[in-house]
């Protein structure tokens, strides 16, 4: 090919599609603007053999879905108990600690072309709530149906179709007042990055705009020894994390990985006590 044949090459148009941005992900735009600048990110390895074994037991027994995500929230929400600076927010010259912790984390809703989308959802003071009950929120604000007619869903549409200007100053506002931030996005947030049918190790995590951002992994086999030194297979979560690092310093997240690491693997939420309970909300809805 000669000179002028490669510049004619280089210069030509290339293939491809082009299709409308999506109006709904100017929200998430003006969202992520808003990121901690002071972050700092990390990732954990948490065994979960023995969780996954009881939900699997308890989804036999009960017949219903037993949410691992709800598993997790909840030990989290346990954890942060501990440890409220972990959800503490800067107002002016003050550090703020809601009592409440408001988990923003996602959910697949229904759309009227028959697909399904993530939308962000709060369970709101899941300090208060068992597993059972998070578990059963979860599942209905899953199982709603169409996302359209839900008041969250049309505040959002409405955000997402202001000029950007506006959308910067509201999230600029809600950034500098916590009491705002929390009424708009929670407290904390757990997503979820657990592509189906994905084995290898893997988690991913962005600037955080709350103070604490959890990202769920995937979920893969390890060999590790036992009590007994005895070679044995384990389920092994990766964790994603991401905090601010102007409120967080580095042993107050130590000592909530600690507490949240060992929540998660006691599995001990996942006892008769919380088949009870399922059973009694689900009587109670007639089901």
């Amino acid at each position: 090919m000669t000179v002028p044949e490669r510049v004619a090459a280089a210069t030509k148009d290339p293939v491809y599609q082009a299709r409308p941005w999506p109006v709904l992900r100017n929200a998430l735009v003006s969202y992520m603007n808003t990121h901690r600048h002071n972050g700092v990110q990390g990732f954990i390895e948490i065994d979960v053999t023995d969780a996954l074994r009881r939900i699997s037991e308890a989804q036999k027994t009960l017949r219903i879905a037993v949410s691992f995500h709800a598993y997790m929230l909840h030990a989290m929400v346990r954890a942060l108990v501990l440890h409220p600076t972990m959800v503490s927010y800067r107002h002016k010259n003050q550090l703020v600690s809601f009592e409440d912790i408001d988990v923003l984390t996602p959910v697949e809703k229904r759309i009227t072309d028959g697909g399904r989308i993530p939308v962000g959802y709060v369970v709101r003071g899941a300090q208060a709530k068992s597993l059972a009950q998070i578990n059963r929120e979860l599942r209905e604000a899953t199982a709603a149906d169409d996302i359209t007619t839900e008041a969250a869903v049309k505040m959002r549409r409405r955000f997402a179709r202001w000029p950007r200007l506006l959308r910067d100053l509201v999230s600029r506002h809600a950034q500098r007042n916590p009491f705002f931030f929390k009424r708009l996005h929670g407290t904390v947030i757990l997503t979820n990055v657990r592509p189906p049918g994905f084995a290898n190790a893997g988690t991913v995590l962005g600037p955080t705009v709350h103070t604490l951002s959890l990202a769920l992994g995937t979920i893969t086999d390890r060999v590790r020894l036992d009590a007994n030194g005895a070679v044995t297979n384990r389920k092994i979560l990766v964790l994603g994390a991401a905090g601010d690092h102007d409120i967080i310093d580095g042993m107050i997240a130590a000592r909530f990985i600690a507490d949240m690491t060992r929540i998660a693997e006691s599995a001990a939420a996942l006892d008769d006590a919380f088949l009870a309970e399922c059973r009694q909300l689900a009587a109670g809805d007639g089901r």
